[in-house]
């Protein structure tokens, strides 16, 4: 009872999110003349990314974007990064490199590391911080040519706006599509939600932020937390700093997948959900926050909760399956027995059904092609597969955190 009303009730805002969407894109918006050119600093954390960085650096610097600087933040890689950054000649990109033994501290570190030196570089130039931005790209990025021109549309549209949120697309290398369609449909309609709600998260690759913003909260922007972006959002909506994000349909990036590696997959999520452990310290500031109105707090409270509403459910889980041996051991096949294994096969098309409509939502979303019955079908049963090999990351990464091991 309790797994069915919680994934109902997560299922039902999604979609009611999802069905209430406007699509939105920057080009679209009127903005009756682009007033300003804001200064776009992008922040590119790299760590041993000798296979993708090259292809990263020339996809954003095809952007002919005039007040755009790239910063390689290299946290003392020892493969051939620097030996790639090297061998693209541009006078926007630059590095800054970290050495051992201050190196390779954390990716919030390193991002707080940069973004005092680059604050200095700005305040000697004259700039004023309310036109800075200051974006985090990850190191296997690709960008459209247009990207950053539809980024500054979108702050000129909006003065209010404080920060910004790419939608991401996953790479499909070898035609399973769980991971695009986690991303573009199930975490794209959570971020729908929190657009209703006004508290739009910042989720990693492609955030933008003003540095004003970022100045305002009188601390180190990024913590060590494992989700440091989520970390940054929730910190910036708690504090008494007017924030507004917002997310655009037209403003992507898209970024490599994990493919047939399911330990690296896993390792990864792991690594997202003990971050979401971590974001718990939240919850009370986030109860008697005066400056949050209640939809707000219901939003951030969901997202701080789930982890420990995941980590009961899968308990419930193991529980009843362990019950369900035992009882079939030592009593056989009895009535009650009967009744509990028809609920847990009733429990498991209900979340195959609900995988096929966001297989059916995604496919249905593809540009220029025609549905196919065949690639809905597959597609359920890869993101059910998909989902079924990320039941693991929750007792793992609850495990770690009570275990005080943060390292990665």
């Amino acid at each position: 009872v309790f797994f069915f009303l919680y994934y109902t009730v997560e299922v039902i805002i999604l979609w009611y999110s999802y069905n209430k969407r406007q699509r939105v894109n920057a080009l679209d918006l009127r903005t009756d003349g682009i007033q300003k050119q804001f200064h776009i600093y992008v922040l590119i954390p790299c760590l041993n990314e000798e296979l993708v960085i090259q292809t990263t650096l020339r996809s954003i610097l095809k952007n002919n974007y005039k007040n755009l600087v790239v910063t390689v933040i290299d946290d003392a890689s020892d493969d051939r990064s620097l030996e790639k950054i090297s061998a693209i000649n541009d006078s926007r990109l630059n590095v800054l490199r970290r050495i051992k033994p201050n190196a390779q501290k954390g990716k919030g570190t390193a991002l707080n590391w940069a973004y005092y030196q680059i604050s200095e570089q700005i305040q000697a130039k004259g700039i004023a911080p309310e036109e800075v931005l200051i974006a985090i790209i990850d190191a296997d990025t690709k960008l459209e040519t247009d990207y950053f021109e539809k980024v500054n549309r979108a702050f000129n549209y909006d003065d209010k706006l404080t920060g910004l949120q790419s939608k991401v697309r996953v790479a499909n290398l070898l035609k399973d599509s769980s991971q695009d369609l986690e991303f573009s449909e199930i975490i794209n309609a959570t971020q729908m939600f929190r657009t209703l709600t006004n508290t739009v998260a910042f989720g990693g690759n492609g955030q933008f932020c003003k540095l004003s913003t970022l100045q305002a909260l009188n601390e180190e922007p990024w913590t060590d937390s494992l989700v440091e972006d989520f970390d940054l959002s929730t910190r910036l909506f708690l504090s008494d700093i007017e924030v507004k994000n917002a997310q655009y349909d037209d403003i992507y990036i898209e970024q490599t997948g994990i493919i047939n590696d399911n330990e690296a997959l896993v390792k990864q999520r792991v690594r997202w959900a003990q971050g979401n452990i971590q974001s718990s310290k939240y919850i009370v500031p986030t109860i008697r926050s005066k400056n949050l109105v209640w939809k707000q707090k219901f939003e951030i409270l969901m997202t701080l909760f789930k982890p420990w509403l995941m980590g009961i459910e899968y308990i419930i889980v193991i529980y009843t399956m362990i019950m369900i041996i035992n009882s079939a051991i030592l009593t056989g096949i009895t009535q009650s027995l009967k009744i509990v294994v028809i609920l847990f096969i009733v429990m498991s098309i209900y979340i195959i059904i609900v995988n096929f409509v966001w297989a059916l939502l995604y496919n249905r979303g593809k540009n220029n092609e025609k549905m196919k019955a065949w690639d809905v079908l597959k597609d359920t049963a890869n993101l059910t597969k998909f989902l079924l090999i990320l039941t693991q990351i929750y007792p793992q990464s609850a495990i770690r955190f009570f275990n005080s091991k943060n390292d990665w």
